[in-house]
């Protein structure tokens, strides 16, 4: 057989169509070049060929794709997980060629594999709750008796709790339990989790009563390691969210400072245009001189303060006295009517001034005044853009709380107003924002950093629930109050609202209603963290369809911020 045999080649090129798991091959953009049949089924699309590898597959991103560019070579494979519902979970693996132009994508089916994690995770977690074997288990496991006097310890208990144990009271040993919840513990029909921090290290005590031989038992677990990962989560949630707000202030600023470069480089035009007036308006006489003073003072004024004429009445205007300068023998007319126009002038204004300049002297006498007050209009656009500027560097600075303490005596209202300047992109067209501000609200004790990252979760929340409407318009109602001891924070949509069976699992890490790649899951989870765990205070929500409103609660005592 020849190495070219065609036969051969068929039958080699039939392997990918043959094979049960999904494979394919990317170029080093990520578009798709070729696709299996059951890289399509798992896609869910025919016509993958062409698209883009990263917006297809599930959980896919740009930074998974770089390290395939980076390091996907035989020796050093990349592997990424993909979910569809079903469920129906791939692992696929980047194979990048020696050339680096080409990336082979093989994908094996893990479904039942991750089934029977699932299953067997549930599976040890049973076991683990109906252990009788306390000192096998790595964890503290304790029983009491109903008033809490510890009958039983295992080794793991010994070395959290110190070695003498047995006759002592749980609610004096784990921080934490105190009699309130202690009977929670003996109410609760199930397993019961309680969260302490000992010695350096975070627990979940796990409590259980059995009511037939009245016993407590107790499974404790070090999660020290979870929470760290928890927190590295909340900081990269924190860190997409700074870009994402990066990206909108990079646009925030945009404008502005093409505005102002834009005017700047008018400037000098209107300048030389000026120039040349002033310069034909020889032999002026004083009454000339003494009106020329006026018209710029008017034209300085009005810069700032454009008529109030609409668009019908602007341009009869401008024809009318296009019309007039054409008969007073004024060239360029179509160019100085508008600047005119601007300056409020009327056709017997334009009378008065010809009998003071005269015919020689009129023109130059009117280019001067709308050259003028085109370079005030120009300085006015120069003026507002760099303080738009200006604007959005103070609201960024007061937003991260740069240079400041951790804690701190913290302005609600200018953290939210300086939030809502750096969301302004996010704010999108159609949507209102009315501030409803006490005027009394003192001074919050708080992180400001952390407490505008909690505005910011919110504010966004709510701007995509307005926005995800039908007709996407609606009103985001910012409202604050003094409650007692507490600042009261409401942050109110109009938009369709939260189902009922949603809502409890709002503050839940990782749980999402947006659409895969567009939501972590850990804005609220964040804030709820920042709102109870570090300022003492509470987060809630009330949710019906065209009003869903977060409320917020701080207190006012510096001692409760921790």
């Amino acid at each position: 057989m020849e190495p070219h045999d065609p036969g051969r080649l068929a039958q080699l090129a039939e392997f990918p169509e043959k094979n049960p798991g999904p494979v394919g091959r990317l170029d080093s953009n990520a578009t798709i070049l070729m696709a299996n049949a059951a890289a399509r089924r798992f896609l869910g699309r025919e016509d993958v060929v062409g698209r883009c590898w990263v917006d297809l597959c599930p959980g896919m991103t740009w930074e998974t794709w770089q390290r395939v560019l980076d390091g996907g070579h035989a020796s050093e494979l990349v592997t990424h997980e993909a979910e569809v519902p079903g469920p129906h979970c791939v692992l696929f693996t980047h194979v990048l060629s020696d050339a680096g132009d080409t990336v082979f994508v093989y994908g094996a089916d893990i479904t039942a594999r991750r089934q029977q994690e699932k299953l067997a995770a549930a599976h040890a977690a049973q076991l683990a709750e109906h252990a009788r074997f306390p000192e096998m288990n790595p964890g503290p496991v304790l029983r009491t008796d109903p008033a809490g006097t510890v009958l039983l310890a295992n080794a793991a208990s010994r070395a959290v709790f110190g070695t003498e144990l047995l006759g002592k009271r749980w609610l004096d040993l784990c921080p934490g339990v105190d009699q309130a919840t202690w009977a929670h513990i003996l109410a609760a029909p199930n397993a019961y989790p309680h969260e302490a921090r000992i010695g350096g290290h975070s627990y979940v005590f796990t409590h259980r009563y059995d009511p037939h031989t009245r016993l407590v038992f107790v499974f404790g677990a070090d999660v020290t390691r979870e929470k760290q990962a928890e927190r590295a989560l909340a900081q990269a949630e924190r860190m997409a969210t700074l870009g994402t707000l990066a990206a909108g202030v990079a646009h925030e600023l945009n404008n502005p400072a093409a505005a102002t470069r834009r005017a700047a480089e008018q400037m000098r035009d209107a300048f030389a245009a000026l120039n040349l007036a002033r310069g034909q308006l020889v032999g002026i006489t004083p009454e000339g001189t003494e009106i020329l003073a006026e018209l710029a003072e008017r034209s300085e004024q009005r810069a700032g303060h454009p008529s109030g004429l609409g668009p019908l009445e602007r341009s009869d205007l401008q024809a009318e006295l296009e019309d007039w300068l054409d008969e007073h023998s004024v060239e360029d007319s179509w160019d100085l009517a508008p600047g005119l126009v601007d300056q409020g002038f009327e056709p017997d204004e334009l009378e008065r001034l010809g009998e003071v300049f005269g015919e020689a002297l009129l023109p130059a006498a009117l280019a001067w005044s709308v050259h003028t007050h085109r370079v005030h209009m120009l300085s006015y656009e120069i003026s507002q853009g760099s303080a738009r500027i200006s604007e959005i560097v103070a609201a960024l600075k007061g937003y991260s709380y740069l240079g400041q303490a951790p804690v701190q005596a913290v302005d609600v209202h200018e953290g939210l107003d300086s939030t809502l300047v750096i969301m302004r992109n996010k704010m999108k067209t159609g949507i209102s924002v009315v501030r409803d501000y006490c005027t009394d609200l003192p001074s919050v004790p708080a992180y400001g950093s952390e407490l505008n990252q909690v505005w910011t979760n919110l504010l966004d929340n709510a701007a995509e629930a307005v926005y995800s409407q039908a007709i996407p318009k609606g009103i985001v109602t910012i409202r604050t109050r003094r409650d007692g001891g507490h600042a009261v924070v409401e942050v109110e949509d109009d938009g369709p609202g939260i189902p009922e069976d949603i809502q409890p699992h709002l503050f839940d890490p990782f749980f999402t209603t947006k659409e895969p790649g567009k939501g972590t899951g850990l804005g609220l989870s964040t804030s709820y963290s920042i709102i109870t765990d570090k300022h003492s205070g509470s987060i809630t929500v009330e949710s019906r369809p065209g009003r869903t409103v977060f409320t917020v609660r701080l207190p006012l005592d510096s001692a409760r911020t921790t």
